[in-house]
């Protein structure tokens, strides 16, 4: 079992999951991503921005993320 950390642990882990798998990252993984995203970012953001705005960026951003870096062959498809 892996222990994670810090970010570079975090990192690690999903680079051998991608190279492990290639289903690897389905919806679970992407809803955890994103709220993990949303409190990162409201935790470096929460005086500019409110719940709503990060909690939508966090969304777009990990779907900006799927599509580029996890599923670039479905770019363009949706």
């Amino acid at each position: 079992m892996t222990t994670i950390k810090n970010t570079n642990d975090l990192l690690t882990f999903l680079e051998s999951q991608a190279a492990l798998r290639q289903d690897w990252f389905g919806h679970k993984q992407q809803r955890m991503t994103a709220i993990t995203l949303a409190h990162e970012i409201a935790a470096r953001h929460a005086d500019k921005m409110s719940p709503e705005d990060v909690v939508d960026y966090a969304m777009e951003l990990n779907q900006r993320i799927f599509d580029k870096i996890i599923d670039p062959t479905r770019q363009g498809k949706k």
